[in-house]
């Protein structure tokens, strides 16, 4: 009986191809389905409740610790006592001629904060010659302008700022300006923060890990319940969660402390060269330092790459502490490429949801100011902030107001944050959704 492959070419049975599996043929397609997972409301509320009580963490320390951030940011580096005096005689030369002759006196050796109780009084006083709205917001911004800033409100502006830096470069195909706004992120602000306030970066970090701890483990349960098919529920997420809590929280904190212990060795060896002839044996063992170092080195990348893998390691595999570095330190090194490709189409991911959700509030945001505003007005209005599209949240403006109208203008204010929380929220939520993605396909690769 003859075969298939003996028949004759219009006699052998045809084959039609209906459709194409793309997903099962370029696997990273489905990290674009991070964004539909990850923007679902059940998880942007947890992600939300997250952020905000980091936030809180944050305020509560601006509250009771002193400015250690210069003027200009984050980045200008930690405060400069000569700079902050010359700083303060300028706006002193500006401001003291606005004020009324009784108060100049005062004026000369008042604080920056005193000088703006003194120009708000020259106001509501001087009913003669009264100063234009827009003269006193200008010399208000000038005075805040020449103030130290707050731990934490520097590091969430330099934060903020750069993680829409990055969105735009992603958005815009931009290569180098993603490069450099990344380098600011993941680099620039942790050494900055570190240069103007190690005490707040250590305080800051310690928070992030028990906020995110449970909370990272159960999205990225949850993830990986929708890579499953399975669809976990919240419950049964945090049923799950629950137990490995600790694991969460001290892998990171593992991490940190075996690469301290690790640089220890060069750090003692460093020493010996302060003391004459045991500079010798020093020198002798300088490639135990050297080892030493070496072994350091790799943890600590291993823990800044690797850390959005250890959550979905937890979480999909119920790892330990040990464990989930040991996984995802052998994930880095046998598929480094594929991790690096898939990182960068979770960046795309990112910055797609991210548009997305800053895209809707800057629509709510402008919808419900002119409503506002077409019914009450402006006032209230003129000392709220701004929300742009791919824009940092902008401040609110100085403007001298009635005690109600003031309370009006703060709570708009607090509900503009929460929407700048929110788009926080949808961005966190996705990262997590394509961290729990990419780390089952590189298991996938990699087992």
């Amino acid at each position: 009986m003859p075969t298939n492959s003996s028949l004759p070419p219009m006699q052998q049975p045809q084959s039609r191809v209906d459709s194409i599996d793309w997903p099962s043929i370029l696997p990273f397609l489905k990290i674009f389905g991070a964004v539909s997972t990850g923007l679902r409301p059940s998880r942007i509320a947890l992600t939300f409740v997250l952020l905000l009580t980091v936030v809180a963490a944050g305020r509560v320390w601006d509250g009771f610790a002193p400015p250690s951030s210069s003027p200009e940011g984050l980045f200008a580096g930690p405060i400069r006592e000569k700079q902050l005096v010359d700083a303060q005689e300028s706006v002193r030369a500006v401001v003291i001629p606005a004020l009324l002759q009784e108060q100049r006196a005062n004026a000369q050796t008042a604080s920056l904060d005193e000088l703006e109780i003194l120009l708000a009084d020259a106001i509501r006083v001087n009913t003669t010659n009264p100063i234009e709205p827009s003269r006193y917001s200008s010399l208000v911004r000038m005075i805040d302008a020449a103030r130290p800033r707050p731990s934490f409100e520097s590091l969430n502006e330099a934060v903020r700022t750069s993680f829409y830096a990055l969105i735009a470069s992603v958005a815009r195909a931009d290569l180098p300006m993603a490069i450099g706004a990344g380098n600011a992120l993941f680099v620039g602000v942790p050494v900055a923060s570190w240069a103007s306030a190690p005490c707040f970066t250590v305080f800051f970090v310690v928070v992030c890990i028990l906020a995110f701890g449970w909370g990272s483990g159960v999205l990225c349960r949850m993830s990986a319940g929708d890579m499953s098919m399975r669809g976990w529920s919240f419950n049964q997420a945090s049923d799950f969660i629950r137990p490995r809590i600790s694991t969460l929280i001290f892998a990171p904190m593992f991490a940190v402390i075996l690469g301290f212990v690790l640089w220890i060795p060069a750090w003692l060896i460093g020493l010996l060269g302060n003391v004459p002839f045991l500079d010798i044996v020093g020198g002798a063992l300088f490639g135990i330092a050297l080892i030493s170092a070496a072994l350091s080195a790799i943890v600590i990348v291993v823990l800044l790459i690797g850390l959005p893998l250890i959550a979905p390691a937890v979480a999909c595999d119920g790892c330990d502490a040990v464990e989930s570095i040991q996984r995802t330190g052998a994930y880095i090194f046998a598929r480094p490429l594929h991790l690096l490709w898939y990182g960068f189409i979770s960046l795309v991911v990112i910055a797609l949801g991210t548009l997305v959700a800053d895209f809707a509030a800057t629509i709510m945001w402008s919808f419900a100011i002119g409503a506002y505003e077409s019914a009450s007005g402006e006032t209230a209005l003129s000392a709220v902030g701004n929300l742009r599209f791919l824009e940092p949240y902008q401040s609110a403006p100085p403007a001298l107001l009635g005690f109600t109208q003031s309370i009006t203008a703060s709570l708009i204010d607090v509900w503009r944050t929460i929407l700048c929380l929110l788009i926080g929220a949808c961005a966190l939520s996705i990262g997590f959704s394509c961290a729990t993605r990419t780390y089952l396909f590189v298991r996938l690769k990699s087992d």
